[in-house]
């Protein structure tokens, strides 16, 4: 760096080739201006730019949920509802081998004040339709009967995901018929509410688990059972699966349930799927 005391003199204003000429604290500064970006693609840079690659890939895969839970979030801080997921989420991403891991429980989509609900176990019933049932209010804090409570479903193997519509607070239970291609794939379950100003509720992880049915059928031993009449046979039958069954649902092995259902929620009817 060169300090001019007449820089009209030497002709120099601005930037002249490879030197730049400028006004600093009083004084014409000329300096030399590098024109070749640095770009060392290193191996540690090559690694960071695939794994950003790959969350901006997960964000597009989510991005139609996102614009609706994370928008008006996103907006206060200038940044689309994409870029403030891979922002707000750089805790939860990982990398393994060059690939992207995901910590699917702490992964935020939905952010606000309004009071969130706690589910319980999720219930498979006839290989595709789940049941989840929900206390309205773990939190006790202000809320509304027709808060609409939404469950957002993603099978990391098949890279896809959907958003249920909405059933009221009030309802407690909300049930969707998920499509057939995620059948014997993992899916990931996260909850949210949104009250009547648009407004909503931190993410709630429900869990995690294998699309499959959970329901027990009853077995009988030939010699085992006494003589009945037949019809009192078959209503003891149906009594007895319909227990077995509930009791599966109960249960819901395969399944890992979130935090959420075993400690008080942090504050920071049926439905049928909209695919994204």
């Amino acid at each position: 760096m060169a300090i001019t005391t007449n820089s009209q003199l030497m002709g120099l204003k601005g930037r002249v080739g490879a030197l730049v000429s400028y006004q600093w604290r009083g004084k014409w500064v000329t300096r030399s201006f590098s024109t070749a970006p640095k770009n060392p693609r290193s191996e540690k840079q090559q690694a960071h730019r695939m794994l950003f690659k790959q969350e901006v890939q997960l964000a597009g895969r989510m991005n139609w949920v996102l614009r609706e839970t994370l928008d008006a979030v996103a907006g206060e801080h200038g940044m689309t509802a994409c870029n403030y997921f891979i922002k707000r989420n750089q805790e939860a991403f990982g990398a393994e081998d060059g690939v992207l891991t995901v910590d699917w429980p702490r992964l935020v989509l939905s952010e606000g004040p309004v009071a969130p609900v706690a589910f319980g176990v999720p219930e498979i019933t006839e290989g595709t339709t789940l049941t989840v049932a929900f206390e309205r209010n773990p939190l006790h804090m202000p809320s509304g009967n027709y808060d609409r409570v939404y469950v957002y479903l993603y099978c990391p193997e098949l890279q896809t995901g959907f958003f249920t519509a909405p059933v009221y607070r009030r309802d407690r239970r909300l049930s969707v018929v998920l499509p057939e291609q995620m059948a014997d794939h993992e899916v990931q379950l996260w909850g949210m509410v949104q009250d009547h100003a648009g407004r909503w509720s931190e993410t709630i992880y429900i869990g995690c688990g294998p699309l499959e049915n959970t329901a027990e059928t009853a077995q009988h031993e030939p010699g085992d059972e006494e003589t009945v009449p037949q019809e009192e046979n078959q209503y003891t039958e149906n009594m007895e699966n319909s227990t077995k069954e509930k009791a599966s649902l109960r249960e819901a092995p395969g399944w890992s349930v979130g935090d959420s259902n075993s400690r008080p929620l942090p504050c920071e009817g049926s439905a049928l799927n909209q695919l994204s």
